[in-house]
């Protein structure tokens, strides 16, 4: 009898082992600006965590916010998870900004660590061009003035009581942006007047002040802390199916991002795809000027393609884009149009300025660096001054083929009579016509070329 309770009690707490084993929850890090290569980590992290059949996808985050399209894209996803998804900002020193905190708020479970702050998601408008007449709601791409929530809280019934259209387009992003996270807020159940100051006034909050004003859920220290506290909870999912979270023991299981997106976060630095595209024009150029050389031009193409891929997946400035075009064109077309530098100078200047315009964004992460832009054109006018100082130089060279390179030459007269005869000159004979009186023998020296005569003189009466 006490052998079988043994064995049962072994039985039981095997399969109680495998059982905890089998359980795990998917951890995934958002850290640093939100951008394309965010959203496609996020997205992946939370399809791999449903197909593991894993209790929860864990956000950890710590970011100082990205982009408008960038984190709708990721809400979208955390909001038709079919698996819990908690957002966890960690570790301590770590925020939620901006685009951050619209984030938390979509998510199923919001938690902080100690040390951490939350907040900070005044909308910025982006760009200097006119927006259209129905904007996209921009969810705060840094962090905002303090004067923010002065602009933010006037009327904004309509262009007119706004005292310019700047500010009136300012008013109807800020009212988007707010009753964006206010539906987020009830959605989730959290402090809905909290996150519409958040966007408003650009407040921040610690973790302590977070829980104790419903902004958040929990404040756990660590990762095996949180998992203690969100054991038990339930969460309503967007098909309606309720979960009740058992993650205490949980096995946790990292996700890194994969090749691919690590390739997508470099070629969506807006330097990279600047220099990319920059490389492709100069490959493309080089090719040209060598009788379309394969393998320069190939790899031009290539730069250009992929440099363009990358900026589609920007905020561009059209009209920056433009300019750049309409610099690189000028400067190609130096070579053809003697201009005495003026297209030069100007194509350098459309270059410069459109570079600078280039990516529609206040995040700092997604702008040109100046210093890049600065390097781009500094070589391209570099390129462009030895260009034309090439030219001029040709241009002033003596011609030695052709016509008129025959001018000058010296040669000796074959037979003559009267006022023509034939000459040598170069090797060739040619029919020549003098107004000197010219002898077999004579040295002549070209004046002329007159079709396919030679107008020669005596060589002793060159001057």
């Amino acid at each position: 009898m006490l052998i079988l309770a043994g064995i049962l009690t072994w039985s039981a707490g095997h399969a109680l082992q495998q059982e905890t084993e089998a359980r795990s929850v998917t951890v995934a890090p958002l850290t640093g600006p939100i951008g394309p290569a965010t959203t496609a980590f996020i997205s992946r992290a939370i399809g791999d965590a449903d197909e593991t059949g894993a209790q929860a996808l864990i956000i950890q985050m710590d970011t100082p916010g990205g982009l408008d399209t960038s984190t709708r894209d990721i809400n979208q996803a955390i909001l038709g998870a079919d698996v819990p998804v908690v957002v966890y900002v960690s570790p301590p020193g770590a925020r939620a900004a901006s685009a951050g905190a619209f984030i938390t708020y979509a998510s199923h479970v919001a938690a902080m660590a100690p040390g951490t702050s939350i907040g900070a998601a005044t909308p910025v408008q982006m760009g200097g061009g006119s927006p259209p007449e129905t904007p996209e709601a921009d969810p705060a791409v840094e962090e905002a003035a303090g004067e923010a929530a002065d602009e933010a809280s006037a009327p904004t019934g309509g262009a007119g009581e706004a005292p310019g259209n700047a500010e009136a387009m300012r008013n109807k992003v800020v009212n988007d942006s707010v009753a964006y996270i206010r539906s987020l807020a009830e959605l989730r159940g959290r402090n809905a007047d909290w996150a519409e100051s958040a966007v408003r006034e650009a407040a921040s909050v610690s973790a302590n002040d977070a829980l104790a004003l419903g902004v958040i859920e929990i404040v756990a220290p660590t990762l095996e802390d949180l998992l203690v506290q969100l054991d038990g909870r339930n969460v309503t999912l967007q098909s309606g199916l309720d979960v009740t979270l058992d993650t205490e023991g949980a096995a946790i299981v990292n996700i890194e991002k994969s090749f691919a997106e690590e390739a997508l976060a470099t070629l969506t630095n807006p330097n990279i795809a600047f220099l990319l595209m920059n490389l492709g024009f100069v490959g493309l150029l080089v090719s040209f000027y060598n009788g379309l050389e394969p393998i320069t031009a190939v790899a031009g193409v290539i730069c250009l393609i992929v440099g363009l891929y990358a900026l589609n997946t920007l905020p561009v400035n059209y009209a920056g884009a433009a300019l750049i075009v309409l610099g690189l064109a000028l400067l190609a077309a130096e070579a053809f149009i003697v201009s005495g530098g003026l297209l030069a100078l100007g194509g350098l200047a459309a270059f410069a300025i459109g570079a600078l315009m280039l990516v529609d964004t206040d995040v700092d992460a997604f702008r040109l660096d100046w210093r890049l832009v600065a390097g781009a054109t500094g070589v391209l006018g570099v390129s462009a001054f030895l260009l034309l100082t090439y030219g001029l130089a040709a241009q002033g060279r003596k011609v030695t083929t052709g016509a008129k390179g025959l001018v000058g030459q010296d040669g000796a007269v074959l037979d003559w009579s009267g006022a023509e005869g034939h000459v040598l000159v170069d090797g060739e004979r040619w029919h020549a016509t003098s107004t000197d009186a010219l002898d077999e023998g004579d040295p002549i020296t070209v004046k002329r070329v007159d079709g396919l005569t030679l107008v020669v003189q005596a060589a002793k009466q060159r001057v």
